[in-house]
């Protein structure tokens, strides 16, 4: 047995490799994604008050707090028995993600993702093949990204109270309205967001009709992502559904039953999970979340050029849902415009600048589970309270999880292309990162992953020359 190994890949939010095993007949055996990051997020959230949970898990990245903000705080109301809050609060929130997605969106596809478009492994130095290399060939494209995430960031400073890490969620809806001054400022801002946009699905269309023509996929998988009651596509709120690999829908479900329908499964050299459908087991179960998920099982996206977009997208199909990893790159694009039309509509409305924003909760002793869809996915927050509100049980489901078996399974696909006698040239590397690049993985947000082959995490306590002995 031989190991090709790519460490580390670049252009992630974190810090991971690609490990393939070869035979000795130089055949590919498998693939896997690994990641290098502990994060033990479940276990310190116990004894902490569920009223902190949106506050400490928009903690745990600095690329999507957003989304781990409004599940946090969805779950929480759901333990505290809070069935509705006013309708500014619903808004305001939504808002949150439509700057969330804008500004992650626009990170990951042209500064991440769209130099492997332009620049070949072979002819083109890696130093040069990320965001440097894209700012000497493409200087406008650079400052276009720039201006789409400051618009992104600045709608979620003026909704979440800060541009990062937000404050304003709380159990029973926000702590304060819409932040005027920082709104005035992304209502200027959205218009040419808006033409941008559309730029950059054109740019995304024609670099996935190449991709997709030159590396045919075989891999295919179910999707799930939360749908509105129409079947519309739905980011903050609606049921989960199931669709399978024709698009049929089979199985819909509210959050709190995500225990019922899928199973996060364990394997002996990781601590990452990998979730599956519990009635189909490992094989059959695999399914992805994300933005291709969300659109592939969406009948509308609610927003008229997006719509547009998607009706585009569908044709693509012919009526199946597109399964090739790199059309994720398109359905990121057209979500991105979608957020922006949908930030023009209810950054103007009354209601989020109402100051009827927030209702009063009680302690209480409880169990509940909050949904929303990040950039990347389907995330869930689980937790379970005492009567003082202390968090006794906490359980966080994040997209990278979700998509782990999946990814492995697309890296495995490539692998087999570009794996040659054994050997893994520059080029074939290229396309093996791409493949990761597709799926966005964010390992921050990946709670409890932990892959080093079995070495398991190891703690060394170091004396100091400068502290006393204890």
């Amino acid at each position: 047995m031989k190991k090709l190994t790519i460490n580390p890949v670049s252009r992630i939010e974190g810090e991971g490799k690609i490990t393939v095993y070869v035979d000795d007949a130089g055949r590919v055996e498998r693939a896997r994604f690994q990641m290098l990051e502990f994060r033990g997020f479940e276990n310190f959230l116990k004894k902490r008050s569920i009223w902190e949970m949106p506050l400490i898990t928009s903690k745990i990245c600095g690329i999507c707090p957003i989304p781990h903000h409004l599940a946090a705080v969805k779950a929480a109301e759901a333990a505290l028995g809070v069935t509705e809050i006013p309708g500014g609060a619903v808004k305001l929130r939504k808002l949150l993600l439509d700057g969330a997605g804008i500004q992650d969106h626009a990170l990951h596809f042209l500064y991440l993702a769209f130099p492997d478009f332009i620049f070949q492994a072979d002819k083109v130095a890696p130093e040069n093949r990320g965001v440097v290399g894209l700012f000497k060939e493409h200087p406008e494209l650079v400052k276009k990204g720039i201006f789409l995430r400051k618009c992104g960031v600045t709608l979620m400073e003026a909704t979440g109270g800060h541009g990062i890490y937000p404050t304003n969620a709380i159990p029973g809806g926000m702590s304060k309205t819409i932040n005027k001054e920082a709104a005035a400022k992304v209502i200027e801002m959205l218009p040419q967001a808006l033409k941008i946009a559309e730029e950059v699905v054109q740019l995304a269309w024609k670099a996935t009709a190449k991709l997709t023509k030159a590396s045919p996929a075989k891999f295919s998988s179910k999707f799930m992502s939360l749908i509105g009651e129409n079947g519309g596509a739905a980011h903050y709120d609606g049921s989960i559904i199931v669709i399978d690999e024709q698009g049929r829908a089979t199985s819909r479900f509210d959050a709190e039953d995500y225990e019922v329908y899928i199973e996060e499964g364990v394997e002996r050299d990781t601590w990452a999970k990998f979730p599956f459908l519990k009635k189909l087991g490992t094989s059959e179960g695999i399914y992805r979340v994300g933005p291709l998920a969300r659109l592939n099982a969406a009948t509308s996206i609610g927003s008229p050029r997006a719509e547009a977009w998607l009706t585009k997208f569908k044709e693509l199909g012919d009526g199946q849902p597109l399964q090739h990893m790199y059309t994720y790159h398109l359905a990121r694009c057209i979500e991105l415009v979608h957020h922006i039309e949908s930030a023009i509509e209810l950054i103007r409305d009354p209601e989020v600048s109402s100051g009827q924003v927030r209702i009063p909760v009680q302690r209480a002793a409880g169990e509940g589970v909050g949904a929303v869809e990040a950039p990347r996915g389907l995330l869930l927050h689980h937790y379970r309270c005492d009567d003082k509100g202390e968090v006794e049980f906490a359980n966080l489901v994040v997209p990278t999880t979700h998509n782990n078996t999946a990814l492995n399974e697309s890296l495995a696909e490539v692998a087999a292309e570009v794996v040659i006698n054994g050997e893994l040239d520059e080029v074939g590397s290229q396309k093996m990162e791409m493949a990761v690049r597709a799926y966005d993985p964010c390992l921050s947000c990946a709670t409890h992953g932990w892959s080093e082959e079995g070495n398991g995490l190891q703690i060394s306590v170091v004396q100091s020359k400068n502290c006393p002995e204890q």
